[in-house]
């Protein structure tokens, strides 16, 4: 009986990984789907990304967003950092007002990139080459500069 159990447990955790898992490393990334950018003019084409899902109610969500301001200023421009969310600009503005941050902000289109991600928890990032192709993803507090670096080769 425990084995049954220990094999029906493993086969429910390895089915909701492979589920929650649509981005591969190496592979171009899903189709960005938004309804409304807040500031885009902060995106460059053909250059690096790193995309934050967010999540305004996340308390580690909004401590990130000092973290992704100084590594946006870092990487002056050369680095499009964007901020997505699927909650309505009214929840999203009160963490920005007053702030003048260096990445982009978004609104997701129904919710749509968020699935075709597959993300399910917050803070998670998806870091991309200036071809779309992903280098690196996860909980962006492990991101590091050698890890962003190998975006630019």
């Amino acid at each position: 009986m425990k084995k049954i159990i220990i094999a029906l447990l493993a086969s429910i955790v390895l089915f909701d990984f492979a589920s929650a898992q649509t981005i591969i490393t190496g592979e171009k990334t899903p189709e960005l789907k938004v309804s409304q950018w807040l500031n885009s003019n902060k995106i460059r084409s053909d250059t690096p990304t790193l995309l934050e899902f967010f999540v305004s109610q996340s308390i580690p969500s909004q401590k990130r967003l000092p973290i992704l301001d100084a590594l946006a200023k870092q990487y002056k421009g050369g680095l499009n950092i964007i901020i997505i969310s699927k909650e309505n600009q009214n929840k999203i503005m009160p963490l920005l007002n007053g702030k003048d941050y260096s990445f982009a902000v978004a609104i997701d289109d129904e919710g749509k990139t968020f699935s075709n991600y597959g993300v399910q928890f917050v803070p998670f990032s998806v870091l991309t080459d200036a071809k779309g192709k992903v280098v690196w993803f996860g909980n962006s507090c492990h991101l590091t500069n050698d890890i962003i670096q190998r975006a630019f080769k």
